[in-house]
């Protein structure tokens, strides 16, 4: 049998790349022998020799691998490793065979999509010759998760193995072991396949391995998602708490889609963020006075079997501002989403605000406070007390932008950007003599707050503590 949940996925161009794979933290290794310049080269290697068990695969290119050969060559090719001490071969489950000496995982890829009759198709591969079946689909909906999470729900004849691939897949990744997948799959550089971890990530981050089958979800909704340092900030919360949850990616373009499955999937809060913090409220069963008032949510929980959502930005954007002098200030803000509508009403004692967009709708939105709106490329006429950027520019990966030209000329700039920690635009505000005031301030202190929103434990952990995170 399989020797434990965690898998690295190895994709060598040279037989010599595996062996200088660290694999600590690895109960197995997948040898993708297709990966190799010339498979043949696997003949005489002895894969006994490595400290881990091997998974030995050379998958052709009509099932989504690297091999060119025919499906003889391939199975050629898996029973030499297998003699050569590879524990486990991966053979598509149509062309699967027993192979003496080693275990068959049957398995089944589609890269186009996750099939309405997936249970049929995993059915169809536990028929097939091995002694683990194995489904891997392209996740493009939150249904399809669902979809997946469900198989492992069922009795199966054999141990199997489900795995979403894509990014709106990840959480299957994460989550499948802990609900009864017998494995799931780490990249130890380059994935091997849609949406693969990286092993200390998966490992670490994720805490894979204290997962379990009553682990409550907890994650971040936006589009994209990949950038945020919050699963790191919140695991590192709940595991100094020690308490059973684990916070991960959900990256969401249809947020009806991921509403209807997520309590079934086993979501109990989520955090909100670009571009959904005010399209997620059409589907709140209520919220607090403060989401209201600002118009954006950022923060859903349950309460009483229903999903209500709250607004820590507000609170986040104070603590920042702590030290600064807000009463009277000219306050200009840049952006007109969310987090802008958060800004507005945490600074509540300023003299004035201006909203600066790309466009003038924003001045038709109701705001908790009387504002002015003006197009962000006249910034040149304002001289501001404070500058508050609430737009994702400059955000990683587009680290070379900024979010306007020409000189700040403002006496404190805060940008609510917090990967990187120092923009350009904070950058070219130290260079100009103003106050900077790095994002992080902002979303440590919102993230303590929703750690205490979803657990009802107080924010102990030094994971928010500025520099910690």
């Amino acid at each position: 049998m399989l020797p434990g949940p965690v898998c690295v996925a190895l994709t060598p161009k040279r037989v010599s790349d595996v062996f200088d794979v660290p694999v600590s933290g690895a109960d197995c290794v997948e040898v993708r022998l297709d990966y190799l310049d010339d498979p043949r080269e696997a003949a005489s290697v002895q894969w006994r020799d490595l400290p881990v068990p091997v998974i030995a695969t050379c998958r052709g290119r009509e099932r989504g691998g690297q091999f060119d050969g025919s499906i003889g060559q391939e199975i050629g090719i898996l029973e030499r490793a297998a003699g050569n001490g590879a524990g486990f071969v991966d053979i598509d489950y149509r062309s699967a065979v027993p192979i003496a000496g080693a275990e068959v995982i049957a398995s089944c890829h589609d890269f186009d999509g996750t099939p309405d009759d997936v249970a049929d198709v995993l059915a169809r591969v536990c028929d097939a010759p091995g002694t683990v079946a194995k489904i891997a689909t392209t996740v493009r909906s939150w249904t399809d998760n669902r979809r997946l999470m469900d198989l492992l729900a069922r009795p199966w004849p054999k141990p199997v193995i489900v795995v979403g691939m894509g990014p709106t897949g990840e959480m299957t990744r994460v989550v499948g072991p802990g609900r009864g997948s017998a494995l799931t799959f780490a990249s130890s550089g380059t994935p091997s396949a849609p949406g693969q971890l990286g092993l200390d990530e998966l490992v670490d981050t994720f805490r894979v391995r204290s997962i379990g089958p009553d682990t409550g979800l907890v994650g971040i909704v936006g589009n994209p998602v990949g950038h945020s340092r919050s699963p790191a900030l919140h695991n590192r919360a709940f595991r100094d708490a020690g308490l059973d949850l684990v916070y991960l990616r959900f990256p969401v373009e249809d947020v009806g889609d991921f509403f209807a499955n997520a309590e079934p999937l086993g979501i109990v809060g989520f955090s909100v963020t670009i571009p959904h913090k005010v399209e997620i409220m059409r589907y709140l069963d209520g919220m607090s006075r403060e989401a209201a008032s600002v118009g954006a949510v950022n923060t859903v929980y349950r309460k009483d079997g229903k999903w209500m959502g709250d607004n820590t930005d507000v609170h986040g954007i104070r603590m920042a501002l702590k030290g600064v002098e807000t009463g009277g200030a000219r306050v200009v803000v840049l952006g007109s989403g969310g987090a802008a509508r958060a800004a507005v009403a945490a600074l509540d004692n300023a003299a004035s605000i201006t909203l600066l967009s790309r466009t003038r709708d924003a001045g038709r939105l109701e705001w908790s406070r009387p504002i002015d709106v003006d197009r962000i490329e006249n910034y040149g006429r304002y001289q501001p007390d404070i500058l508050i950027n609430a737009t994702p520019v400059g955000m990683w990966p587009d680290v070379d932008r900024i979010p306007v030209e020409g000189p700040l000329r403002a006496r404190v700039v805060f940008d609510m950007v917090y990967n990187p920690v120092r923009t350009r635009l904070l950058e070219q505000a130290g260079a100009e003599g103003s106050v900077t005031i790095p994002g992080t301030a902002m979303f440590l202190a919102q993230a303590a707050r929703q750690f205490e929103i979803w657990t009802g434990c107080p924010s102990e952990s030094d994971a928010f503590r500025a520099g910690a995170a």
